[in-house]
């Protein structure tokens, strides 16, 4: 089951210069398009004289037409344009309410009444398309793994030390055991706030000697040397909003010096289910420092990262199969409180959407 009435993130902007773009989302195609005058439109994907994909169509002016008969539908999925002939089925393709906002497309699944609602678009995905922040988009089509699978293992820092080895794991990253509620960065602990859809926790290690090599690397840049070898202040924030946005701020810097006069790196997933178990992931990751020279090798180290992850979650999700991985009976670590959290919220969400309204079902 899946939350509908919340918006999620559907494609990046460019993904649409090309033509149509077709994509499954909440077990639902859809095709995107992008008309003349520059609206951004989602509609249901089937032309509904022969059920052909409008993605394998083109934008002709406002309209989107069907590459097998030529039909053309508006912005709002109404037939305007049956090629010989002057009537028109007065029937309309299913329309999914649109936005662009902190650099990506988002799409509202669920009751199209309540899509003037905002709010469940994080503030802290403004980095986005911030102009003090540049960097880089990348996404993984289709990964096979649920998103709430990628949901927890985006909360759970301790598998850095042996997933991410030669990038930001390492023995400091085991503080994230060492929790407590709070809104302060405390040396070698891990505090957490959780509020009705978020949860926000923040790590601080001083003096590491070894550490993550990627925070290396940003205090490095950062001094404009090419390496680095004293001990290192990190800074973590990690910001979660439901039902599966997740941002991560770095603050890196050479042991002693104030937070402020760091160097920052944030990356922004957003995970957009493509069906009951499988995801589109999408990420931004962005830099408040240094010039564009730097922004090929950070965007390429960033995705040698996220590619560590793919394999883990689909291994993952085979063994898991259709049952959830609840059913399984997972022994806990002291690690797993806040994705439980994440969880509970959004079981909370899906419940009392559905008591709400339990007619709106695809």
């Amino acid at each position: 089951m899946f939350i509908r009435n919340t918006w999620y993130v559907a494609a990046e902007p460019q993904e649409l210069d090309s033509g149509p773009l077709g994509r499954t989302i909440l077990s639902t195609p859809i095709v995107l398009f992008r008309t003349e005058s520059g609206q951004v439109s989602a509609l249901e994907n089937r032309c509904p004289h022969r059920m052909v994909p409008l993605s394998l169509g083109k934008v002709v002016g406002e309209h989107i037409q069907c590459g097998y008969h030529g039909a053309q539908f508006d912005a709002q999925g109404s037939f305007k344009l049956v090629p010989g002939q002057t009537s028109l089925p007065n029937v309309c393709v299913r329309s999914f309410p649109t936005v662009v906002k902190h650099g990506y497309i988002w799409i509202w699944m669920g009751d199209p009444e309540q899509a003037t609602d905002l709010s469940s678009i994080p503030d802290f995905m403004y980095r986005g398309d911030h102009p003090e922040w540049d960097g880089g988009y990348g996404h993984f089509e289709s990964i096979q793994a649920a998103y709430s699978l990628i949901n927890d293992n985006l909360f759970d820092i301790t598998h850095a030390e042996y997933v991410h080895p030669g990038s930001f794991g390492g023995e400091e990253m085991r503080i994230y055991r060492r929790s407590e509620p709070g809104i302060d960065f405390i040396d070698q602990k891990m505090t957490y706030d959780i509020q009705e859809r978020e949860i926000t926790f923040r790590l601080r290690s001083l003096g590491m000697e070894h550490g993550g090599p990627f925070y290396r690397w940003m205090v490095s840049t950062g001094m404009g040397v090419e390496h680095y070898s004293g001990k290192v202040d990190l800074d973590m924030r990690v910001d979660w909003g439901a039902p599966s946005f997740t941002s991560f701020l770095l603050n890196a810097r050479p042991h002693g010096e104030q937070a402020d006069r760091g160097v920052q790196v944030c990356n922004m997933h957003a995970i957009t289910p493509e069906t009951e178990a499988s995801s589109h992931y999408f990420y931004r990751s962005v830099k408040n420092y240094g010039g564009q020279e730097l922004v090929g090798p950070f965007i390429q180290g960033v995705r040698a990262i996220f590619e560590q992850d793919k394999p883990i979650l689909e291994a993952q999700q085979k063994n898991i199969g259709t049952q959830g991985i609840a059913a399984m009976r997972p022994v806990s670590f002291a690690g797993d409180l806040l994705f439980q959290k994440a969880r509970a919220i959004n079981e909370a969400l899906l419940e009392a959407e559905q008591a709400l309204a339990p007619a709106v079902t695809l």
